[in-house]
């Protein structure tokens, strides 16, 4: 049961508890796969490493963050599988997976700091957008924004 507190409701796993502050629900890690290994996870987008000075989304139009956020709920009901299987040579199709190589990158001081297994990638948002970046585990970190799909292979 939730605790109502100031006006709104927290999670009876968020609240303070006499030993400990528990942040997050304990089995929430394992549902989202966030620890774990497996083509078979959902992935999950992370922000962290998002190159802003390449392109922000203040670059973006209100229509260009519309497609981007319907692109966000959809790529989330995707496993690591499915996202591999939309890479084709000849057609591709959905997001259209499409590893491109480090040299094409800007900012070579980002670059440089990732290691060399890291396969960078593509992803499309739409016929035109694309978001680069790489997997570890389930997480699927964009690196850069390309309105304009300027950054090929």
């Amino acid at each position: 049961m939730a605790k109502q507190h100031k006006s709104f409701y927290i999670n009876k796993d968020v609240v303070k508890t006499n030993t400990e502050t528990v942040y997050i629900n304990k089995t929430a890690t394992h549902l989202i796969g966030t620890n774990e290994n497996g083509d078979d996870l959902k992935l999950i987008i992370s922000f962290l490493h998002l190159q802003n000075n390449y392109q922000c989304f203040s670059d973006w139009s209100k229509q260009d963050m519309n497609d981007f956020w319907n692109f966000y709920k959809k790529v989330h009901q995707y496993t690591w599988t499915q996202v591999y299987a939309t890479a084709r040579k000849i057609q591709k199709n959905g997001i259209a997976y499409t590893i491109i190589p480090v040299t094409k990158y800007p900012n070579p001081e980002f670059k440089n700091n990732l290691s060399q297994d890291i396969t960078l990638f593509e992803l499309r948002v739409d016929a035109k957008k694309r978001v680069h970046g790489f997997r570890n585990k389930s997480v699927f970190y964009l690196c850069w924004l390309d309105r304009e799909h300027k950054i090929t292979h």
